[in-house]
């Protein structure tokens, strides 16, 4: 329904940027899919506490709660690639932390992709060519030719450095902890790092993304 207060210029503009912070959330695997891959971190922690640091009760719960997920998601009708990237990633954490006998391995897989996404990120930058810009516009239908435009270069590159930001963080606070054996630190900032961060770079990518489509009108 069109907004009278609005003159049509400023409800396309409104349109262009609802559609994109919906392009952005399943650029970055959507609100369900923080969740989704959140939650086996979030019942390894609260399991291993409160079972006294039981690593095989953990494990079980963990990995459980993670098929119980791919089984929605294959109700929920969500691409094959989906479940298995979820089940794949959680089964190679549990196949870690129970083959060293070390719950701290639980998060080593984490952690480097973190590290992997925070340095892809910054190469991308370094050779002038913002990850996130092919991304976004690439999900848009567009063509590359922003490649060529200083100001939306400028934006892409500012959005792409925001995220080897908040996968740099993560990897530096987690790290030391991995390193220093804080299994119960480690499972709590997870979830920390996890959906408030990724909720903050949403926004702010948000902001600048209507920022700039403003700037242009």
């Amino acid at each position: 329904m069109n907004n009278p207060d609005l003159e049509p210029h400023e409800e396309d503009l409104v349109s262009e940027i609802k559609d994109d912070s919906e392009l952005l959330a399943k650029v970055l695997g959507g609100w369900a899919g923080v969740i989704d891959s959140g939650l086996p971190f979030v019942i390894f922690t609260i399991v291993y506490l409160v079972t006294d640091n039981d690593l095989e009760t953990t494990l079980y719960a963990s990995v459980g709660t993670a098929a119980v997920i791919a089984v929605l998601r294959l109700i929920r009708r969500q691409s094959l690639q989906q479940v298995l990237s979820g089940l794949i990633g959680i089964g190679i954490a549990a196949f870690l932390a129970k083959r060293t006998g070390n719950a701290d391995n639980f998060f080593l897989p984490g952690i480097i992709t973190n590290a992997v996404y925070a340095s892809v990120c910054l190469i991308s930058i370094a050779i002038r060519r913002p990850l996130l810009g092919y991304v976004i516009e690439a999900m848009r239908g567009r063509d590359m030719s922003w490649v060529k435009d200083h100001e939306a270069h400028r934006l892409f590159s500012t959005i792409t450095w925001l995220w080897v930001l908040i996968f740099g963080l993560r990897v530096a606070i987690m790290f030391p902890l991995f390193l220093l054996g804080q299994t119960a630190a480690l499972g709590t900032l997870k979830i920390i790092l996890g959906y408030p961060l990724f909720a903050l770079g949403i926004f702010v990518t948000f902001k600048l993304l209507a920022k700039a489509k403003k700037e242009t009108k």
